[in-house]
């Protein structure tokens, strides 16, 4: 496993991480056996850096890690997130007024079973919250009590991350980068890096496009509360398959997978950090930590960004 620094905060941090979205049971039903077999694997495996959120299973995801994690609390780099109301009347709308964030921030706290949050991060905050600063000022009362110890931000769109670099409050930024979303390294990647700002990965794997494993039967297994129900269904779905087949051609030499091939993608840029995809099991976390050792040759990251810059139609 590599390791780099996380911006100016100075954490060294895996490349690879784990998100604990699926753990949550927001990709498909899933088993708490194999959720803590995923973390045991882990951090056997060198990963030292898991993301979640209080928004996960509405804290269900913090609960599990809070259990999962006794004993060993020191052996990992824990981040959490706030701002999007999972339950209550509110449920739904995303709140950051900042008696808000510090009641939730006290519960992830207690969810996480733990004195420290390594890095909490605002949950998908839009512009007018990142300039505003109000927010930030209960972020830094907290950072001196101790109770985090470093903050930053998970956003959407490119316009949250441009405002997050400029207006260096936040030490960190979480953006969805991956080989079909190239975007931030144009957009966010110089700001951040100008400004010490550390960048992380996320939906590396797009939803399991980027695994290489998902074919056009699978979107019959995107029902309920599975995230990929509203938005990989029929044409997008197919679109998005098509794209990573042209893809195939990273895996090569000690490339074993397209999945390999799409998380060493995301750490070779110098402004990131480490990419967190997601892991059902421990078979899915050894998969991820292998691409920890993986780096993809000069010519291939020229024909990837080649690619994505025709709309994959080269």
């Amino acid at each position: 496993m590599q390791y780099k620094i996380l911006g100016r905060t100075g954490l060294r941090v895996s490349i690879i991480g784990l998100g604990t979205m699926v753990h949550a049971g927001h990709f498909g039903p899933m088993k708490d056996e194999e959720s803590l077999a995923a973390i045991d694997a882990a951090l056997e495996l060198g990963v030292n850096f898991i993301d979640t959120s209080d928004a996960y299973g509405a804290g269900y995801s913090e609960t599990l890690l809070g259990n999962a994690l006794k004993g060993r609390r020191d052996k990992v780099i824990l981040a959490t997130k706030g701002g999007n109301v999972m339950v209550g009347p509110n449920k739904g709308k995303r709140i950051f007024a900042p008696e808000y964030i510090d009641d939730v921030l006290h519960g992830s706290l207690k969810r996480l079973q733990t004195d420290w949050i390594d890095l909490y991060q605002l949950h998908n905050p839009d512009v007018e919250v990142i300039e505003r600063g109000e927010v930030w000022e209960v972020l830094e009362k907290r950072k001196k009590e101790g109770k985090i110890r470093h903050y930053g931000v998970s956003i959407n769109t490119m316009a949250e991350g441009i405002a997050a670099a400029k207006g260096r409050r936040a030490e960190t930024i979480q953006v969805e980068y991956s080989l079909l979303q190239q975007e931030p390294a144009e957009e966010i990647f110089p700001l951040a890096q100008a400004a010490n700002v550390g960048i992380i990965a996320r939906l590396p794997l797009k939803r399991g496009i980027l695994t290489g494993k998902l074919t056009q039967a699978d979107e019959q297994r995107f029902q309920g509360e599975d995230v990929r129900a509203r938005s990989f269904k029929g044409e997008a779905f197919a679109k998005e398959l098509a794209k990573a087949e042209k893809l195939r051609f990273l895996v090569h030499g000690p490339v074993k997978t397209l999945g390999q091939a799409a998380l060493a993608f995301c750490v070779a840029h110098p402004a990131a950090s480490i990419a967190i995809p997601g892991a059902r099991n421990a078979q899915q976390m050894r998969e991820n930590a292998a691409a920890g050792d993986v780096t993809l040759p000069p010519e291939d990251l020229a024909k990837v960004a080649e690619l994505w810059r025709s709309g994959f139609a080269a």
